[in-house]
Formats: structure tokens, sequence, C-alpha cells
């Protein structure tokens, strides 16, 4: 190791921090940028700690890239200053890729610097580290700190639940939290500044998910759509076509050429397969290179056929399940199995949707594609709705979410709390139709359907047509 360039390295860290801290918490009107919903509860946990409650010590911050982990890690550093405690902001990837060393040899480093060993320090120190999944050793170093003392409190993000999760030293110490993509009134909040009305998405989740009958959901929306037309007002359309195309992803609301936003995703995907896939999946030079194309099939397909892609791209068909395994865990796709009613139907292939529809919407206008426009559009809807769903169930215990495999099937069976709901995705009188098929199969609750159209209640299928406009508000 050489002490001298570590010190150098470190001295700049600190020095910089609060600089480059400025660049993300601020906007260009000097401007202090919305926070996410998260915010709140990640710097809770540092509050308790830094006011002497030491029962949460670590917490590791997973989510996909670009969902805007970096920009939060910023905004937690720069909302605590103070000297009765130290801070150390350290991006990772710069150790491992321009300092050539790792987390251990730096943060021994620093020791030295401050005079005293993290088991004797003399005031609280809090560690700010981003993407440590680039030291293939950061969780032993961790683990190690978190064991020597209790005054150290650990604020840690990495781009891949693959990366994060894998780690056994880390699980039984940490508390994961995951950031997802950008939901739309998170959207609003961050590019028009218009606060979320408080208590409305829940009151709407409420009503849509936790209601005893159909009727029971369309009698509470409707007594909703005063306020979530008022929340709403001047709201164009174009913000609608905004955020489903590119919006979800929190640093692409500010980019204003939508050919630069379009290219930003493609190299954000491209940094996916070339950082995550092709180090953590063990993957040869020549499959990491049909990846791109293999991706670009899947954004025109509705139901994906292992051994139909294995052929088109001569890979084998363990290698292509190996692929979509490591592309789900780097949550770039999005894996919804077949309802399994019984052993036929659970052999069915599983449905890939991407964890964003901007991923899908980049495919779609730099590669140009064969499928129809409509088509195009339900594909991306799909993709928001699952993005959602996958939102809403996330830690909740004996839930699941399926699609119905059967002909004409519907796109979503939403499973939790001693419930089940149908859901597509669609308009007119073939949403209706869908779901009541999937609802006998299943025997649902009641039924969803998705929609532009304005809030409707049928008897007949006991369903529930919701616009699009209430559905992204929950």
């Amino acid at each position: 190791m050489d002490k001298e360039k570590v010190i150098n390295f470190l001295n700049d860290q600190i020095r910089q921090a609060d600089f480059r801290a400025k660049g993300y918490v601020y906007d260009e009107n000097n401007q202090k940028r919305p926070k996410r919903s998260i915010f709140i509860k990640l710097n809770s946990y540092l509050s308790k700690f830094l006011q002497g409650d030491f029962s949460v010590r670590w917490l590791t911050l997973t989510g996909l890239r670009g969902a805007g982990k970096t920009t939060l890690l910023f905004q937690i550093y720069h909302d605590n200053s103070s000297p009765h405690f130290y801070r150390l902001f350290l991006s990772v990837d710069q150790i491992v890729q321009l300092l050539g060393s790792n987390l251990h040899e730096v943060l021994s480093t620093y020791e030295e610097l401050i005079g005293k060993p993290f088991e004797n320090l003399d005031r609280p120190l809090v560690l700010f580290l981003d993407e440590v999944q680039y030291d293939p050793q950061w969780g032993v170093t961790l683990k190690s700190i978190y064991d020597r003392s209790n005054k150290v409190f650990i604020l840690a993000t990495g781009s891949s639940a693959l990366l994060m999760n894998q780690n056994t030293d880390v699980s039984r110490r940490t508390i994961y939290e995951k950031l997802f993509p950008l939901n739309f009134t998170e959207y609003l909040k961050i590019k028009l500044n218009k606060y979320e009305q408080e208590g409305l998405g829940r009151e709407l989740r409420q009503a849509i998910f936790e209601s005893q009958d159909a009727i029971s959901v369309y009698q509470t929306l409707k007594k909703k759509e005063t306020a979530v037309n008022s929340y709403l007002l001047g709201i164009s359309a174009q913000e609608y076509e905004h955020y489903l195309n590119f919006g979800s992803l929190p640093f692409m609301i500010t980019l204003k050429n939508e050919s630069l936003v379009y290219d930003q995703i493609h190299k954000m995907i491209e940094r996916i397969i070339g950082s995550d896939l092709a180090v953590f999946g063990n993957l040869s030079s020549e499959v990491v290179a049909k990846i791109p194309r293999l991706l670009y099939a899947v954004s025109e397909m509705d139901i994906v056929n292992f051994s139909k892609i294995a052929s088109t791209f001569e890979l084998s068909r363990p290698k292509v399940a190996e692929i979509f395994e490591l592309l789900e865990r780097t949550e770039t796709l999005t894996k919804i199995f077949p309802y399994a009613s019984n052993f036929n139907q659970a052999r069915k292939p599983s449905k890939y949707l991407f964890s964003s529809p901007s991923f899908r919407a980049m495919y779609y206008k730099i590669g140009g594609s064969i499928v129809s426009y409509q088509y195009a559009r339900g594909k991306l809807w799909e993709d928001l709705v699952g993005m959602y769903l996958k939102r809403l169930l996330y830690n909740k215990i004996n839930s699941f979410l399926a699609y119905d495999s059967s002909e004409g099937g519907a796109d979503f069976i939403l499973g939790f709390a001693e419930r089940k709901i149908v859901i597509e995705v669609g308009t007119g009188e073939k949403g209706y139709k869908q779901v009541k098929k999937t609802a006998q199969k299943v025997k649902s609750d009641y039924n969803l359907v998705i929609a532009k159209e304005t809030l409707d209640y049928s008897k007949e299928y006991n369903a529930i047509k919701i616009p699009l406009n209430i559905f992204l508000l929950i």
C-alpha cells in the first residue's frame, strides 16, 4: 500500500465532500432538491444513533442503478453536520478503480489520520460508503468495524441486490432498505416541486387493495375523485408521457433532450451488463456481448421462452437461465411466474417485465421496433403497473404476484393478506372479459382493470375500472 497516496486521497475526499454534496442537494437555482419519501426513514435511524441509541448501526441501501442512491446518500450527509461527530463520505468505486486500493486500507489509514482506533473513538463516526460492491471484501471489512465499535454508524449503498444479498457476513448485521424507481408523485415532486397530498396515496392503496369487495372499492374511490383531481390540477398529458417513457429514473428528469435521455439509459444498461453481469456472473466475453441484443429481443416479447432464445442466440438453455437470473437479481428485469393452480400450469414459462418502463421505451426509441404502437404502449404500461405492484408487495409475507398463462388470461394475479385480486392492464370490454376468465379460475375476491377510462364498476364482472391517474397516485 502506498500510504502517502491513500492519505492524500482521504484528505481530498474530506475536503471535497461538502462541495460534492451541494451538487446533489441543490439545483441550478441553488434551491434544495426535494427528497424521496425514504429519506425520512433512513435519516431517523441515523438521528436515533446520534442521540445514543446504538440498536441500529448499519444500513445497506440497494436498488437499480440510476434509482437515486448516491443523491440520497449525499442528502443525508449534507443534513447531518456537527462538530460532535465525525463523518466520512467515500466513493468505493474510486478507491478501487482510481486509487488501486480497498476499503480496509483506506479506513485503517483514516484511523491514523484522526489519531484513534475505532474502538476508542471520543465521539461517534458516520461512514457514508457509496457503491461498496466494487470492493470484493467490503462485507468482511465492514463486519469487522461493526463488531469492533458501537460508535460507528454505517450507511452503505450498492447498485445490485445480487452483489449485496449474497454476503452472509452482512445479512446478519445490517438492515436492508430498497430504493425503487420513482412513483408518479415522487416524479412530480422532483420535477415540478409539487408535493404529495398527505395521506392520499395511503388511502387510495387501502381502498384498491384492502376493501372487502368490488363495490366498496368503487364507492371509496368515487369519494376520493375530488381530492385526486385537485392534486392533479394543471398536470399536462405530456407529464404522463414523460413519466411513462423515462421519468421513473430520477437522473433523467432534468435532461431536456429526449435523444440524450435514451442515450443515457442505454449507457446505464451497458454499465449493468459490463460491471455487474460480466464480473459477478463470471460470463465469458462472448456471452456478455450477446446480452444487449437479447434484451432488445425481450423488449418485443410477451412471454419468454428459454429454449427459443437459446436457439436464436446460440447459447445453451442453462446459460440462458443463468443470464436471466442475473438480470433479475440486478433488478433489470422482473420475473412474473405463471399462476400455479396445477402442475401443467406451473410448467408454463414465466413472463419478464422491465423493472422500469424506461428500459423498454429506450429499446423502442433507439433500436426501432416491429411491434405495433398499441402493443408497445400496452407493454410499457404493463411494466409500470408491475413496477408499482412489486413495490406494494415488498417485504409483505405470504404474498405473490403471478400471471394467467392461459390464452386470454389476465396480466396479473395479486395475492396477499388472504385475498386474491386479478388485474388487467387494458381498455374496453376486453379488459373486463379477461379478468372474468381468470377470476373464475383463481376464485378472486374482486378484479381490477387499470385503464384510461373514467372510474367504473361492473357487478357482472365483479370488477372496477380504475383510471391511470388514480392508480399512479397509490
